[in-house]
């Protein structure tokens, strides 16, 4: 009896104007707050003795991208011994850049900006979902996407690209299912943030404009796909106006022909997943000593032909790495991020409740595609995440994938399951939803 009056307690509470805001602001403030502590303690090289953020120590070469900004006034990395000037997108290293000398050096600020800014995206993005829909649908939404350690961990992070990625594709998911004003020009603005936050969602932010053309029925249903071939030409232009070459595609980065490198040969399916496959990057430095490599344009082409010599040449041993990866996005337990063979591998238990959502997501998602009686108009929603679960991993999947990649999915999969419960109703979950009319 006391629990159910303190939970009719809490959904009259939580139904309240701003009630719920507050609590979510107030979760973020804590959890944001522990984590920055954690973090600078586990890696101390990314703050100084005050706890500003030392932004050249970032991780995923950004601080060495951000200190080539700032020091030459070049966007560049330099890696393997040579100069990569358009291998990396823009979006998290000049927003860094902009709060880090305008606004706070002090890390906690700087991951606090980031991340509050992002979350009350998400938060009004949900609320307005569907208008029939009251705060718990909101609270739930809220909760399936920060509960899980791994995922809120790899969001909050500044250091890489899913720290924005997985905001983004979660913005996406809610926007290209719901009833929005301005929707299309919404979800081509949140497309265009995603080509330019990480290089390997090309085919993601083409594909989904595509499939958008034929599941809306809006006059301005184009409108994504306008903007991302307008964020493909600018991307483009730039480097070809600066570097004389139009970055355009799967040759839009030399990173990515770097990753295929490391992975097409023969000793990769002998250490993956067990230890990362930057292990072989000195394959990579010896081949530009050897060969005179002096630009990247030139390493990509060498790489990407390299690459596909050895597909062609070795499918069996392709096939068996292709079955590794599926094997770390489906299964594995463990960290898979060891840089020698001798280091632990410990199990990350946050894996578990992932991966068991993400599986029976992909059930779920074949069972819907073949059911006859699921009328045409319900299935909009398996179209769109089947899309993006295959966009977005089909680049990992050619390449290499460990969980960090994975987040994004992982989280979108506790979305899509949820959202098929209350279109179902399952569990009577709808009582409990509904705003009362």
């Amino acid at each position: 009896m006391v629990i159910k009056k303190s939970i009719l307690f809490f959904l009259r509470l939580i139904e309240k104007k701003y009630i719920l805001f507050f609590l979510y602001l107030f979760s973020l403030f804590t959890s944001i707050y522990v984590w920055s502590h954690l973090i600078s303690a586990e890696h101390n090289h990314i703050t100084d003795d005050l706890g500003n953020l030392i932004i050249y120590n970032l991780n995923n070469m950004n601080g060495v991208y951000i200190k080539s900004i700032l020091e030459e006034g070049i966007p560049k990395i330099n890696m393997l011994g040579m100069d990569f000037y358009y291998s990396m997108r823009p979006i998290l290293p000049y927003f860094l850049i902009f709060i880090f000398e305008n606004i706070s050096t002090n890390f906690f600020f700087i991951l606090l900006i980031k991340n509050i800014l992002m979350a009350v995206i998400i938060f009004f993005v949900i609320k307005n979902y569907n208008k029939n829909f009251n705060n718990l649908f909101l609270f739930i939404c809220l909760i399936l996407i920060f509960y899980n350690p791994h995922n809120t961990h790899t969001m909050y992070d500044i250091g890489s690209e899913e720290g924005f990625l997985n905001y983004l594709l979660i913005i996406l998911f809610f926007l290209i299912l719901g009833d929005y004003k301005h929707k299309s020009l919404l979800v081509g603005a949140t497309l265009s943030l995603i080509f330019f936050t990480k290089e390997s969602m090309f085919i993601l932010t083409f594909a989904v404009p595509i499939i958008y053309l034929f599941l809306e029925k809006k006059n301005d249903k184009y409108l994504p796909l306008i903007i991302i071939v307008i964020s493909n030409l600018a991307w483009g232009s730039y480097n070809y106006k600066i570097y004389d070459y139009f970055a355009f595609g799967p040759k839009g980065s030399a990173k990515n022909a770097v990753n295929l490198a490391i992975v097409y040969h023969k000793d990769f399916n002998m250490t993956y997943p067990k230890v990362s496959p930057d292990i072989y990057h000195e394959k990579t430095a010896n081949l530009i000593k050897e060969k005179n490599i002096t630009n990247e344009r030139q390493l990509m082409n060498i790489l990407i032909e390299q690459s596909l010599t050895y597909l062609k040449d070795n499918p069996y041993d392709v096939v068996r790495g292709v079955f590794k990866k599926l094997y770390v996005i489906t299964i594995s337990p463990f960290k898979d991020t060891r840089q020698r063979v001798e280091d632990s591998n410990p199990i990350r238990y946050s894996n578990f409740p992932n991966k068991i959502i993400f599986n029976l997501s992909l059930i779920l998602i074949l069972i819907n595609l073949f059911n006859k009686q699921r009328i045409y108009l319900k299935k909009k929603i398996d179209f769109y995440y089947l899309i993006i679960l295959i966009t977005y991993f089909l680049p990992y999947i050619i390449g290499f994938v460990y969980p960090r990649h994975c987040t994004a999915m992982y989280t979108l999969a506790h979305i899509y399951l949820f959202l098929n419960l209350t279109e179902i109703n399952k569990f009577n979950i709808n009582k409990l939803i509904q705003k009362k009319i």
